[in-house]
């Protein structure tokens, strides 16, 4: 989690220095965000698949806790800076685009394995900001679904968004874990 504070407090601190307070640009917020759910990505498996497939204790629970540990520190990362004049934004925007770009970092290390989970997530924190919505709750449902990190707090469309994300990516690797490694080098 080094490299997820260093990436939130390395980006505020960057745009502390270049920008008049109280303006800390939505696409900021949502890749701070974005790339502290990667780095909480990487530690969703280990160097050994069989050590993690075996137990003594059943793993489903300590995946539930290892997800719902990252959520809360990828989430006091970035509220540590609130309050300041560079803040990452409101409270409840930052839980939702937590919730849901981990839940994308979960769908992606049960499908692709961890060193590929942030391939679901990368296109949310990239895309948004060029595409020509207004970034309202008068946005249509479609904008609202696909600019969801983007979307204000009152969002119900975006909010159902992420918590959709979260469920599916968190509900995957709880109950099967992180996709086994089948690379060539891993295999020989």
């Amino acid at each position: 989690m080094i490299g997820a504070a260093a990436v939130v407090w390395g980006l505020w601190a960057i745009w502390t220095a270049i920008l008049p307070p109280d303006i800390l640009p939505a696409p900021l917020s949502m890749a701070a965000t974005g790339f502290a759910a990667i780095a909480a990505g990487t530690t969703l498996t280990g160097p050994d698949p069989d050590l993690d497939r075996t137990a003594a204790l059943p793993w489903p629970t300590r995946r539930a806790l290892h997800l719902t540990l990252a959520a809360l520190v990828v989430l006091g990362l970035l509220l540590s800076v609130a309050g300041t004049t560079h803040g990452y934004g409101e409270p409840a925007a930052l839980a939702r685009n937590c919730a849901g770009a981990l839940g994308l970092i979960s769908l992606g290390a049960t499908t692709l394995g961890s060193a590929r989970s942030w391939f679901y997530l990368v296109p949310f924190i990239t895309i948004p900001p060029f595409v020509p919505i207004s970034r309202t709750t008068g946005d249509g449902v479609l904008g609202q679904i696909l600019s969801w990190p983007l979307q204000p707090a009152e969002s119900t469309t975006a909010g159902t968004t992420a918590a959709v994300l979260l469920v599916l990516g968190a509900a995957g690797y709880i109950l099967r874990g992180s996709r086994l490694n089948t690379s060539a080098r891993t295999a020989g």
